[in-house]
């Protein structure tokens, strides 16, 4: 199964995981858009941006985090992550790609374990896209290079890995999500949904 984790925003980062092989062999990148351009244009760019990841990657299952429904940023923030996230579920639709989406708070507790606490950064403020960053390097996941934006591709990394954990929005891709979860299961004799993959 390939498993596509969508990090949605203007510094979208995606990552590939085969679900046979290691987390190592993850693959994940960022999608950029120009700095003054308008959330219009970024969500045009959005969609035309994830027709080319799909077929170039050919995903099996997509997994989004959830939009920001308030962003503590402020309204144009939150407006900006609906807009876009907007503009790949109807582009992921059209595809008829199955996808869900999955909230911050669950694909942490997934990823890094039950009471994991972050590092703060230098505001004293948790700092969870660099635990992430840190995370894949443990793994051996390969990050871009452009510390700006690394983080991105860090936790759609993270996404990739937490697909059992999912809402699904639209009935019609429940079965292609529970075959998802079937392949893992068969997969993880010893009850562990992500043991036993390989490299």
């Amino acid at each position: 199964m390939r498993v596509l984790g969508l990090d949605v925003s203007k510094h979208a980062g995606w990552a590939l995981w085969e679900t046979k092989h290691s987390l190592a062999s993850i693959r994940c990148d960022v999608m950029e858009f120009p700095a003054k351009a308008s959330i219009e244009y970024c969500a045009d760019q959005m969609g035309l941006k994830v027709t080319k990841l799909i077929k170039d990657e050919k995903p099996d299952f997509i997994v989004l985090e959830t939009a920001l429904k308030m962003s503590p940023k402020g309204t144009a923030a939150t407006v900006s992550s609906c807009m876009l996230h907007g503009a790949v579920y109807a582009t992921l639709g059209n595809w008829g790609k199955p996808w869900g989406t999955i909230s911050a708070a669950t694909w942490r507790k997934m990823f890094f374990g039950a009471g994991y606490k972050p590092p703060l950064d230098k505001h004293g403020k948790n700092d969870w896209k660099q635990a992430a960053i840190d995370q894949c390097e443990l793994e051996g996941i390969v990050l871009p290079t452009k510390k700006a934006t690394r983080d991105n591709a860090a936790e759609a990394a993270a996404l990739a890995f937490c697909g059992r954990g999912v809402d699904i929005h639209a009935g019609r891709y429940r079965p292609a999500f529970q075959d998802f979860l079937q392949q893992r299961n068969e997969r993880a004799p010893s009850g562990g949904l992500f043991a036993g993959v390989t490299a």
